[in-house]
């Protein structure tokens, strides 16, 4: 049997040469050359083919990427497959016998690339954000939105708008309020879709730009906010370190705070951050278990840690690189540990010097009250 993950990179390059050619050919018969097209005034096949022809360029540049066998090379080929095919499906009333050839190329590459797709090293699965899976749908929505409805108003447009690559351009043409003038609405109905399809495509875009950018914003804040609080603990001396925050410790650095006692958080996660933050705390919002982070908030210069998370297999992993710190610094430093399980006990009781068992506390605290 034959396998052609080899051949996958030969074969999406011929597609994508044969359809330069047939591409460039089609232009040349319908309208003579390209700058026609501004002369023609709706020669959207032509736009349509010259479209197929630039994306038929990225297929050539992806060829190195399909040899090295890369997940964006294959992600990429897929979509601009999938692009084309589709949209040819849509014209295939309109589609010559060469671009017929070119289409049931473009189906067999995909059969190809989903078939051997596990011969491509990819990543783990990426999970996107709730946000970003809204956004993206809001897009998708307002595209289909904007198509669908210029279709059924086809007639009431100047020209009227009769075949989906019409619809298309006008849609993307009104999200992105470029407003060319080449297709009117003329009927109340088409001006008020028209209208609404401007309110959403500008609030999609808007509403993508805040959730992809967002994040890179606030990474940014935070590291401003994190460098402004690294200044404020380096010249701490002698104090204590909290690697985790659980709510059972929120009376212990309260009575540090009203005796002036000087500590520092250390807190993997935003929203125990900003509540510390909130309450005056000095928080640095980073793992634990990264050595640099502990280097940071003044490990060698601190008399006590408290290794204090709610996650025991954490905690594990913080006490491990502290001591690992203690011996490469010989630090002098004193650990202490909050097992939240006591069959954890025997696994960490070689890397810190106490060990606090909040289970053993909440049976005696119960016991006492009996």
């Amino acid at each position: 049997m034959v396998n052609w993950t080899r051949y996958i990179p030969y074969l999406v390059v011929s597609v994508g040469i044969y359809q330069i050619v047939t591409g460039i050919f089609l232009i040349n018969w319908r309208v003579g050359y390209i700058p026609v097209i501004q002369k023609t005034g709706y020669e959207y096949g032509n736009v349509f083919t010259f479209l197929i022809v630039v994306y038929s360029i990225f297929l050539l540049l992806i060829y190195r990427g399909l040899r090295k066998k890369t997940w964006t090379s294959w992600y990429f080929t897929v979509i601009f497959l999938i692009f084309y095919f589709i949209s040819s499906i849509f014209r295939i009333p309109k589609i010559l016998p060469i671009e017929f050839l070119a289409l049931v190329l473009n189906g067999f590459s995909l059969v190809i690339l989903f078939k051997y797709r596990k011969n491509y090293v990819f990543p783990p699965m990426i999970k996107l954000p709730r946000e970003t899976l809204a956004s993206l749908g809001i897009i998708m929505f307002t595209v289909l939105y904007g198509v669908t409805g210029t279709l059924i108003l086809g007639n009431q447009f100047s020209p009227p708008v009769k075949n989906i690559d019409d619809a298309i351009y006008y849609t993307i043409e009104v999200m992105t309020t470029l407003g060319f003038g080449d297709i009117l609405p003329v009927t109340e109905m088409s001006r008020l879709f028209t209208s609404s399809l401007v309110v959403l495509g500008v609030a999609s875009f808007f509403g993508a730009v805040a959730t992809f950018f967002g994040p890179i914003i606030q990474n940014r804040i935070e590291k401003v906010v994190n460098f402004m609080e690294t200044a404020e603990f380096t010249g701490f001396r002698d104090h204590i370190i909290f690697c985790g925050y659980t709510p059972l410790i929120s009376s212990l650095i309260r009575e540090l705070k009203r005796n002036e006692i000087p500590f520092v958080l250390l807190v993997r996660d935003q929203e125990n951050a900003t509540f510390l933050r909130n309450d005056g705390y000095i928080v640095l919002r980073e793992r634990a278990d990264n050595p640099e982070a502990l280097i940071k908030v003044g490990i060698k210069r601190a008399r006590k840690v408290y290794i204090s998370s709610s996650d025991d297999g954490y905690n594990l992993m913080v006490a491990l690189t502290i001591n690992k710190l203690k011996k490469e610094y010989n630090l002098k430093i004193k650990i202490a540990i909050l097992l939240n399980s006591s069959a954890n006990m025997e696994m960490v009781r070689d890397f810190v010097d106490e060990i606090i068992d909040i289970s053993d506390i909440v049976k005696d605290k119960i016991i006492s009250n009996i």
